[in-house]
């Protein structure tokens, strides 16, 4: 209840989702892989660097 004080918002439960299955083999996995580890290392490019500066 406090929330909806604070916020505005009441507090709503949501039912768990399971991760989709994907098949990561052949030309399409490869894009997808590759995709994936190019927005990591974007998003996280400053970290890497100071860890690589260590």
């Amino acid at each position: 209840m406090e929330n909806v004080k604070k916020y505005g918002l009441p507090h709503t439960r949501r039912t768990p989702q399971k991760p989709a299955q994907m098949d990561l083999n052949g030309d399409a996995g490869k894009r997808v892989v590759l995709a994936t580890a190019k927005r990591v290392i974007k998003k996280h490019a400053k970290v890497i660097k100071a860890l690589a500066d260590r």
